[in-house]
């Protein structure tokens, strides 16, 4: 085993070119940039519930007032949520979106205009422990939070407060 053929010697060549591309290749390859920063939040055991009229996020109050509940949501970790009323647009009707967002154990529920706002009046009761927050409407009495509706500020601005509270 004294001398190698000139095949030998090719394949050996080769071989060892292979190892040393091999080698450097993994020497030198980039390392994997970080990986992207997370993009769900943390967030605590705490929900706030926008329940509007058929228009959804798009009404006159509902708009600024889901700005202020997205503004505590960033500031305080609350998660956010809304329930637009479908169907007839009565407190009857409503009530039963009311309830739907009062057994998800919203921590606290603010409706948005007159039928939402009616419908929290007429089912609260069945909640105790959720604070409610009424934006427009008649809160007639009940124990609600009553959001100043002068302006799309002061709407955003008392609903975002309202939510920081829980």
């Amino acid at each position: 085993m004294g001398t190698w053929t000139r095949q030998q010697k090719i394949v050996a060549g080769v071989i060892a070119g292979i190892v040393v591309l091999v080698g450097l290749s993994v020497l030198l390859w980039p390392d994997d940039p970080a990986p992207p920063a997370a993009r769900e939040r943390d967030y605590r055991e705490v929900t706030a519930c926008l329940l509007t009229d058929q228009t959804g996020l798009e009404g006159d109050l509902a708009k600024p007032a889901w700005a202020g509940m997205q503004e505590a949501s960033l500031a305080n970790r609350v998660q956010v949520q809304y329930l637009a009323i479908a169907g007839p647009q009565t407190a009857d009707n409503g009530v039963t979106f009311f309830n739907t967002l009062g057994t998800q154990k919203c921590s606290v529920i603010v409706a948005a205009g007159p039928v939402p706002v009616a419908s929290m009046v007429q089912g609260y009761k069945q909640f105790p422990g959720v604070r409610f927050v009424a934006v427009g409407g008649d809160p007639g009495g009940a124990p609600l939070a009553v959001v100043n509706t002068g302006s799309s500020d002061s709407i955003r601005s008392g609903v975002k407060d309202a939510v920081a509270k829980v």
